[in-house]
């Protein structure tokens, strides 16, 4: 059993975002406001805390979305409430029986024939309902909906839902004082989720009060109660005399962990004071406390390990130890046996982040990439011509477009406010071929690259266009800080290969539940090859398989050259020809002489077309001249320091435009 799919309309910045969730786990990534702390609330919302004294989030005004609308100037037709939707799934249909008022039915087509046929439920969806409080004193109202709510009563059996609980790990935690003097707290509910039994706690008790009586019988605890007790009896002997003795409070679970603190060290040193470690190896001490939450996960069906931001202060490998670890953690819930109170205790984690070293940790079809975008507004005229068309009744969704259905629209809705939405691409439901999948998660794992992050990437050939790149961005936009940024803000992909396939049917295929696509913009540079033999030949199929992808997906420009990168540089003339050969002599100081005789200083072409000839023949590594090149350039880089390649130039500048979402 785990979650499959989760659906928010009118919460926070989701209008209407649909986000699909994988067994095991489950990486959420983005741009900062995208949204992914909303969605860890929402699952708050909608599942039970294993801990019974963590509280869930409580649901105010401010959370309900708003479409543009003027602060308190919503429209009649906006939406009032919060609908949070989930579906659990199991490939055993069995594990869901306790389930059945939650039971959803999902149609598939008849292999023999052309009815309906309907699968056996494996599926069951609860949708919670929030209506936010009027005013700031006010109480939410919450409504269920169990499976599609087509019985009498729409919540038959709430104590099934309850059989799904959550265990919540926030970010930026401050794990030294939430473990130091205040961490007493944290140390109590460890020790009384360990001491359920009954007998178990009365014995350790019991076994601390002896210990206390011990330790009061020491010779410096003796004679300080001494000590006061000679003073005493002089104070009191007149009256009632009273004897002084110093002890230990009676043992209680409580009394007992106000006096202990968690201490650590590297193994082999002795433990000390929090203070004295560093701040990675702290936080992953404060998650090991919350993770001990997870003995209970054996008393839920399903436990939802929400764990935001996990890499704060952790070096990057071990933000790749702590994902495997909390993989290895689901793992192991899956081979637990159903109790004998029916409890099935199957733990499924979801994380989100900003590092690539953990999203990079999972599959690519375990990854979720939310993006913010821009609402679309929609001119006061054109809700009125929508209105006279009859345009289908908004009272469920925000989306501006959606929000007036008469010919009589809102003075107060005419001026429009600048609203943003939080929309999803899962890229388990892009459906990529097994193939492409295993070459995304390669590339992935041995770069740790940003391509999923960004929502304009570069893809290119090798390790020599990445190089020069960003060198020839900083003199192309050096009077142009916009655009600059914007490339700042682009992801380069250097493949180390020609097969752009993979990398075009992740980063621009639209989510077929949203629509969206997890680039806005992919330029592809390649090189064409020309007078190359049989290489020329597979340059043209390529760049022509990659224009038959635009014409289908969309949001993605193919920038090829006559020959390759070292001989475009050189065929664009200036100070390129004398950057390249000082280049080239560092890596020949031999021969260097007889291959530029054959370079010659004939016209640009035939140059471009005999060091395009040389780089078959001679070992020349790339990576090397590229860096070459640009360490005898003018610096800091300038528009005189070398001279840009036009394809280069227009790669750069697509990849920069500025975009609005309506036209990404």
């Amino acid at each position: 059993m785990h979650l499959s799919s989760l659906h928010l309309q009118g919460f926070r910045t989701a209008a209407d975002t649909k986000i699909t969730f994988q067994p095991g786990v489950t990486v959420l990534v983005g741009e900062n406001n995208a949204g992914k702390s909303n969605v860890m609330d929402a699952l708050r919302h909608v599942t039970q805390p294993l801990d019974p004294r963590e509280r869930s989030p409580y649901p105010s005004r401010d959370d309900l979305h708003r479409d543009g609308c003027a602060e308190g100037q919503h429209g009649e037709k906006c939406r009032t409430s919060m609908d949070l939707t989930v579906r659990y799934s199991s490939d055993n249909s069995a594990d869901l029986h306790i389930y059945s008022s939650a039971f959803v039915q999902e149609q598939r087509p008849s292999q023999l024939s052309k009815t309906a046929q309907f699968d056996t439920p494996r599926t069951i969806q609860y949708c919670l309902s929030i209506t936010p409080p009027a005013t700031a004193l006010g109480t939410a109202r919450r409504t269920w909906v169990a499976g599609t709510g087509n019985t009498s009563d729409p919540d038959p059996e709430p104590a099934a839902r309850e059989r799904v609980r959550h265990v919540y790990l926030q970010p930026l935690r401050d794990a030294r004082r939430e473990l130091g003097a205040s961490g007493s707290a944290r140390i109590q509910h460890i020790l009384e989720r360990l001491l359920r039994d009954e007998t178990e706690r009365d014995e350790f008790l019991s076994n601390v009060s002896a210990t206390f009586v011990e330790l009061a019988a020491e010779k410096p605890l003796k004679a300080a109660s001494g000590a006061v007790q000679e003073r005493l009896a002089g104070l009191t002997e007149g009256a009632h005399p009273q004897t002084a003795s110093l002890g230990f409070a009676d043992a209680s679970i409580q009394s007992i962990a106000r006096n202990l603190r968690f201490l650590m060290a590297q193994t082999g040193l002795a433990p000390r004071d929090l203070a004295e470690s560093g701040l990675g190896y702290a936080n992953l001490m404060f998650m090991a406390t919350v993770l001990t939450q997870l003995e209970k996960a054996a008393e839920a069906d399903l436990t939802l390990l929400l764990v935001e931001e996990p890499e704060a202060h952790l070096h990057p490998q071990l933000q790749t130890i702590l994902l495997d670890y909390l993989a290895e953690e689901t793992r192991r819930s899956q081979l637990r046996e159903t109790d004998s109170e029916g409890w099935l205790g199957r733990i499924q984690v979801i994380v989100t982040t900003h590092s690539p070293h953990v999203a990079t940790a999972v599959d690519p079809q375990n990854l979720v990439v939310l993006q913010r975008r821009a609402v679309p507004v929609t001119a006061p005229e054109q809700l009125q011509v929508e209105a006279a068309a009859g345009a289908p009744s908004a009272g469920r969704l925000s989306t501006s477009a959606q929000a007036a259905q008469t010919s009589d629209v809102e003075p107060q809705r005419a001026q429009r406010e600048p609203a943003f939405m939080t929309t999803a691409v899962s890229v388990g439901r892009l459906s990529l071929k097994v193939t492409d999948r295993n070459k995304i998660r390669n590339y992935l794992n041995a770069t740790r690259n940003v391509m999923l992050f960004g929502q304009r990437v570069l893809l290119v050939e090798g390790i020599a266009e990445a190089i020069v790149l960003p060198a020839f961005a900083r003199a192309l936009f050096a009077n142009d800080p916009a655009r600059l940024q914007r490339f700042h803000g682009t992801a380069l992909v250097p493949i180390d290969g020609v097969d752009f396939s993979p990398y075009l049917e992740v980063l621009a295929t639209p989510d077929p539940d949203t629509g969206q696509c997890i680039a806005r913009r992919v330029a592809v540079i390649t090189d064409g090859d020309a007078g190359r033999e049989t290489r020329e030949a597979q340059a043209v199929s390529r760049i022509e398989k990659i224009r038959q992808f635009i014409t289908v997906n969309g949001p993605v420009e193919v920038f090829p050259n006559t020959y390759t990168l070292e001989a475009e540089l050189l065929r664009a003339g200036g100070v390129n020809r004398t950057l390249l050969l000082e280049a080239w002599k560092l890596q020949r100081p031999q021969a260097w002489v007889t291959d530029w005789e054959a370079v010659g200083d004939g016209q640009a072409d035939e140059q471009a077309r005999a060091l395009s000839a040389l780089l078959d023949t001679k070992k020349i590594l790339k990576g090397d001249l590229a860096q070459d090149f640009l360490a005898g350039a003018e610096q800091p880089f300038t528009r005189d320091s070398f001279v840009v390649p036009e394809y280069l130039a227009d790669a750069l500048r697509w990849v920069t435009e500025e975009v609005s979402d309506d036209h990404a």
